[in-house]
């Protein structure tokens, strides 16, 4: 079975609406459902350059933070939901993933303080001895108002792995179509010896996200080779992928003064607002380096230790200098929790010349890019807003997942990250 031919894989753009053993789509995204909660945050023992994955039996903690628009606090409650490896919900009973009531109040929240649009911060921490979690795998967590559970206000992807896989994976420039040119392929190697796994060609599934956005998923349904207890994906074309760019990025951690990436700012009646400066698209200039934080956001407000309740919201403007495309342009990352609907679509100004967005987001530093999305096929690309280049510095997280048989769940037995060395 060493040979490609005989290699059955799936590749493919997990959708964003998942479907349910019922038939049902149900949509499992992360993110806020409510134009009222913002700056929703997920951390992995404090820090924002992990992913939302806690080791099963280790003193690992998820703070998961978001903020409400208002002036008094909801009574609200969050419970969690099971999910196999592509974030469908599995038809098991919540005393099979936990020991307890499946459902928790949201104790801790502070009022903003002086600040000219009043939020409340809300808080919660996992693990959390009121729902402890007994399977390893995928839980999607939804916060609702109290005797409303049907109407989810936010939600959360996080996940418990096993460690029992032990996963490598090499990143290089030099690719199976082109050798330092626009992509990035990846190899990826899984030491089974320390489970109880049986048959890797049926029982093991593994997905690899860019870093990590869901329209980047490729899903792999069987090894390209299996050595004992080692499996291999090697040469795979699924593993291939767009290199892309350095996200781009700006600072808003002062109301007085421009930050890196500002043209301007100013404050009226109605709030602060932030000019970014005009954006031009990339894929002519050629790659420059850039330190990043791969797509994701820090709040921080400079004169302030309690930035997570005294930074201000700014509506913050977007601008991307371009001749008229056949295509959407989104704006990319996890300030919109890299959602490519209306939320994100950008609308052209014939006038200026521009395409156009604001976003109302909390102070602080930010990662972002333009990303296409062709309306008919769903096709994202950064092929005429960012370009591609072999050198950019994505980071690509890898899932390996298993369900051995008789079971009704995909446990995680193991998670790791690869970059390109330099």
């Amino acid at each position: 079975m060493n040979s490609l031919a005989k290699v059955l894989f799936l590749c493919l753009f997990l959708p964003l609406f998942s479907t349910a053993a019922g038939g049902e789509e149900v949509d499992t995204r992360q993110r806020c459902m409510s134009p009222d909660f913002k700056t929703l945050r997920v951390l992995v023992n404090g820090r924002n350059d992990l992913p939302a994955v806690l080791v099963a039996g280790s003193n690992d903690v998820l703070t998961i933070s978001f903020d409400e628009l208002a002036t008094e606090a909801r009574f609200l409650r969050w419970s969690l939901t099971h999910c196999d490896a592509d974030w469908v919900p599995e038809n098991i009973s919540d005393f099979e993933f936990t020991d307890g009531m499946n459902e928790a109040t949201v104790d801790k929240y502070e009022f903003s303080q002086a600040t000219l649009t009043h939020y409340v911060h809300y808080t919660i921490t996992v693990p959390d001895k009121r729902i402890p979690l007994k399977l390893s795998g995928n839980y999607l967590l939804k916060v609702y108002e109290e005797y409303k559970p049907e109407n989810p206000l936010l939600q959360v992807r996080f996940s418990v792995v096993e460690n029992n896989l032990k996963v490598n994976a090499h990143v290089s420039p030099r690719t199976d179509i082109d050798y330092l040119g626009q992509h990035q392929q990846l190899d990826i190697t899984v030491d089974t010896d320390g489970s109880n796994l049986r048959n890797p060609y049926t029982d093991l599934t593994t997905l690899v996200y860019q870093n990590p956005r869901d329209n980047t998923v490729v899903k792999l349904t069987s090894p390209s080779m299996v050595n004992g207890k080692t499996i291999n994906y090697s040469h795979l074309r699924p593993l291939i992928f767009p290199g892309s760019n350095e996200y781009r990025r700006f600072e808003t951690v002062s109301t007085s003064y421009p930050g890196i990436g500002i043209e301007r700012t100013w404050h009226s009646a109605d709030g602060y607002f932030a000019d970014l400066f005009i954006d031009t698209p990339r894929y002519s200039a050629g790659y420059t380096y850039d330190r990043t934080q791969r797509g994701s956001f820090t709040v921080r407000e400079y004169n302030s230790s309690e930035s997570d309740t005294e930074a201000e919201y700014i509506i913050t403007n977007f601008r991307l200098e371009s001749p008229k495309l056949p295509v959407e342009v989104h704006i990319d990352g996890e300030l919109t929790f890299h959602a490519l609907d209306s939320s994100t679509l950008m609308d052209y100004n014939h006038e200026s010349g521009c395409y156009e967005k604001s976003l109302l987001l909390k102070q602080g530093a930010y990662d972002y890019r333009y990303v296409t999305k062709n309306p008919r096929t769903d096709k994202i690309s950064t092929d005429m807003t960012e370009g591609n280049f072999c050198d950019t510095s994505n980071r690509y997280v890898i899932y390996v997942y298993y369900r051995l048989p008789g079971e009704r769940f995909d446990r995680l037995g193991g998670v790791t990250c690869a970059e390109l060395h330099k």
